[in-house]
Order: structure tokens, then C-alpha cells, then sequence
């Protein structure tokens, strides 16, 4: 039997008669693009090329998390409402690798152990997804670039590294032996199974202060001034592959 997790709670106002509203942070890039992101619900997220549609497509996001959560076993009760923004950061965001992502007022929470459990099991979905996605597909379809440079292989690589390098956002004196080796002599899937093991790993053993504090890391980025905490790194777990996920899933259908 699927396990039935209770449904997180959610930042409705409960009161009846009274209207509920989605709280709702916002990304706003330079170049106008925006991404929402649902933090009760981490890893959902609505990107576009304006604000305004980004928002307009949180309701669609929401309910197709919470479609997600059903397939594998979660309460998937919920309802939207009304989008309320709450917190919103200019001039940058998660549109392109290396991109500097914000840090939300949740995300500065201290990240209680016992969360740790459902968060874990969020991400096991996800990757459970980008597997079943992927499996069969043959490998000479893998490799072929869909524009200059990339390819699924290199989605796929990508998303281990990416991995590796949110843990050191959180603990960037990590020292993880054989990191090189894995690189260069694993294969795509053999990569992206040794790095989750490695992170999942790390995280599952953070100590209560690393759980609350706020980091500013300076080495392996390109923004030095780029704040985290563990709640962030979870979160960006889940957006990062649930993203690329749904990126692969439109590049196989077209070929």
C-alpha cells in the first residue's frame, strides 16, 4: 500500500466566507522574464517570459502538483485561490545556468529534522520521474544535440553536478573523494545515481546549526554575495530537477 502523507498545510486564509489567496514569491529577471515559485508546495514553480504570465500560470502549476503528488501515494487534496505576492526580488533569478537565485524570507526558517523525511521523499519522486522518462530511450537519442552544446546526456550530467555543487552552498569545504573519477569514467545514469547518494548523504547528516544558519559562499559561484540556507538547497533540488525533467520530456517528444 502507497503511503499516504498528510497534505502540508498551505497559506489560505481558512475563515469561511473569506476569499483564500496563494502566497506566491516572485523572480523577476532583467530581460523581463519571471518565475513563481510556491513555497508550501516546494519544487512548484511557474516561469515565463513576463511577470504577468507567470502568475496567470501558477494556478495550472499548482494543480499539476498536486496531480504529481497523487501518482505517487500523497494526499493530493488542495485547492487555488486567489495569487497573492508576497515577496518579490528584481533583477535576477534561476533563468540560465550559473544564474544567482534569490532567498525568500521561508527559506531563512531553520529546516526542522523531522522535515527532512518528507523533503527526501519529494525528491525520490522527482528522480523516480526523470528515470522513468528517460528509460529505453537509446543512447545515440541521448547524446543528440537539440541546440548547440547540449544534449539530454548533458541535462543529465548537469543535474548531478548541480546537485554536488548545492551541498557546498551549505558546506563549501565538503570534501567528496573521488568526485573527479565518477565525473569523467560514470555514465550519465551511474552520475546521476552517485551524486544523489553523495547529497542525500550530506544532507541527511546536517547538524542543527547548519539547518538554521544563513551562508554566503564564496568559492565555486560566480555571486560571492548569493545567501543560502538548508531550506533553499532543498528547494532548489526540487525546482532544478523538476524543471530539467520537463525540458527532456519536450525534447523527446519532438524527436
Amino acid at each position: 500500500m502507497k503511503r499516504q502523507a498528510r497534505r502540508p498545510s498551505s497559506p489560505t486564509l481558512e475563515a469561511e466566507g473569506v476569499i483564500k489567496k496563494v502566497q506566491v514569491y516572485l523572480e523577476a529577471g532583467a530581460d523581463g522574464r519571471a518565475m513563481a515559485h510556491v513555497l508550501h508546495l516546494p519544487g512548484c514553480t511557474a516561469a515565463a517570459e513576463t511577470r504577468e504570465a507567470a502568475l496567470t500560470a501558477v494556478p495550472i502549476a499548482i494543480q499539476g502538483y498536486l496531480t504529481w503528488l497523487g501518482t505517487h501515494g500523497e494526499d493530493a487534496d488542495g485547492e487555488t485561490g486567489e495569487i497573492e505576492v508576497v515577496e518579490e526580488s528584481h533583477g535576477f533569478g534561476p533563468f540560465d545556468p550559473g544564474d544567482r537565485a534569490a532567498l525568500f524570507g521561508p527559506d531563512r526558517e531553520p529546516l526542522a529534522r523531522e522535515e527532512l523525511e518528507r523533503l527526501f521523499r519529494l525528491m525520490g519522486y522527482s528522480r523516480r520521474d526523470l528515470l522513468a522518462l528517460i528509460a529505453g530511450v537509446p543512447d545515440g537519442l541521448l547524446c543528440e544535440e537539440y541546440t548547440t552544446g547540449w544534449s539530454v546526456e548533458r541535462i543529465l550530467r548537469h543535474i548531478g553536478g548541480a546537485e554536488i555543487w548545492y551541498v557546498t552552498r551549505i558546506d563549501q569545504d565538503w570534501h567528496l573523494p573521488g568526485y573527479e573519477e565518477h565525473r569523467v569514467r560514470d555514465t550519465a545514469l551511474d552520475w546521476l545515481e552517485w551524486t544523489r547518494q553523495c547529497a542525500m548523504r550530506r544532507l541527511g547528516e546536517l547538524y542543527p546549526h547548519e539547518r538554521s544558519q544563513v551562508f554566503c559562499p564564496s568559492r565555486y559561484t560566480d555571486h560571492p554575495d548569493e545567501l543560502w540556507t538548508a531550506r533553499k538547497v532543498f528547494r532548489r533540488f526540487l525546482e532544478h530537477e523538476r524543471e530539467h525533467t520537463a525540458q527532456i520530456e519536450a525534447i523527446l517528444r519532438v524527436r
